[in-house]
């Protein structure tokens, strides 16, 4: 699995939100969240830094899992 999907996985766990919590504060289905997490879906730019905005982490964390 791709170190992004694994990252977003991780840190909405850590923060204890659910998929479905997640999409609600991004206004984005939970089906999003749940391809992005598979990585069968790549976040766009602008998902990015609107995950780090929910997920209260820096746009970089998740781009640095992008690199490799």
């Amino acid at each position: 699995m791709h170190e992004t999907a694994n990252k977003i996985k991780e840190l909405r766990s850590r923060r204890g939100f659910s998929q479905e919590e997640l999409a609600a504060r991004l206004d984005i289905s939970p089906s999003y969240i749940s391809r992005m997490e598979s990585d069968l879906k790549k976040p766009s730019l602008d998902m990015i830094f609107r995950l780090a905005g929910a997920l209260n982490i820096k746009p970089d964390e998740l781009i640095k899992g992008m690199e490799g």
